[in-house]
């Protein structure tokens, strides 16, 4: 029996030590070289006429509804794992949920909640699935809720279920 546990002692401190002697070792290396800064350049009138002029009108009119069309700023979130959250009078929520291919979902809010956006977001390649987003504010004390249901659009098939719990204070 002591042979076996001096055996064994001798192999655990082998598979220890060895790893550590004939490692090669990890030097930091030094910086050698500065990089210069890179000089901002600042657009002029000129450079912004120049390029306003080759672009149509309509298109600046549609890239400046895009870029004015921000997100409402939000105090708490909630997605598919989230089934209570506490919020205040005043508080906003942005509430995620994903989207399951040729399904939409049907949500309802109760009185005290308002849904001041919803935003559905496509899928990125197939890396990223597409969800829908609802910016909810809450305007009255107590206990609300938000739920929905996914449906397929062209018949009564229903999917995925979802219910947030929401105590207003």
């Amino acid at each position: 029996m002591d042979r076996i546990v001096t055996f064994l002692l001798l192999l655990v401190s082998a598979l220890l030590l060895v790893p550590g002697c004939i490692a090669e070792e990890q030097v930091t290396p030094e910086a050698t070289e500065v990089v210069p800064e890179v000089p901002v350049v600042e657009a002029t009138e000129e450079v912004v006429e120049e390029v306003a002029g080759e672009v149509p009108v309509e298109e600046v009119a549609e890239e400046t509804e895009v870029t004015e069309e921000e997100l409402p700023v939000y105090n708490v979130t909630a997605d598919i794992n989230s089934t209570e959250i506490n919020m205040t009078v005043g508080q906003i929520a942005m509430i995620e949920l994903p989207v399951t291919t040729d399904f939409e979902w049907n949500v309802t809010a109760s009185e005290g909640l308002t849904i001041i956006k919803d935003i559905h977001i496509d899928a990125v390649d197939e890396t990223v699935g597409a969800f829908h987003q609802w910016f909810v504010e809450a305007v009255a004390a107590g206990e609300q809720s938000f739920s929905g249901v996914e449906k397929k659009a062209d018949s009564e098939e229903t999917g995925s279920e979802y219910t947030l719990n929401i105590l207003v204070e």
